[in-house]
């Protein structure tokens, strides 16, 4: 994979997770899809651990207000996440 695919994807799917259930989760996630974007590649294995924390966090926090198809959304964007994530050897 190359470098711009990496990055366009990984931030591509981060925005999946937007807007999330509450304000500091929405501007963590933002600010993790500004880091993937601007940094280099020997940050994405780091920042991608952050990124399936970040995902934990945000299915909690929508499944906490009951909202079940926000949650069901975070889910398959935290789920689509994770595959690329392994599949690009950034969670090793």
């Amino acid at each position: 994979m190359t470098k711009l695919y990496v990055i366009g994807e990984f931030s591509w799917l981060l925005a999946g997770l937007r807007p999330a259930p509450n304000e500091l989760l929405d501007a963590e996630a933002w600010s993790l899809r500004r880091e993937v974007e601007c940094g280099s590649l020997t940050d994405l294995p780091g920042l991608a651990r952050r990124a399936a924390a970040l995902a934990d966090l945000i299915c909690a926090a929508a499944l906490e207000v009951g909202d079940a198809g926000r949650f069901c959304h975070y889910v398959e964007s935290a789920s689509a996440l994770g595959e690329f994530l392994v599949s690009a050897d950034l969670l090793s």
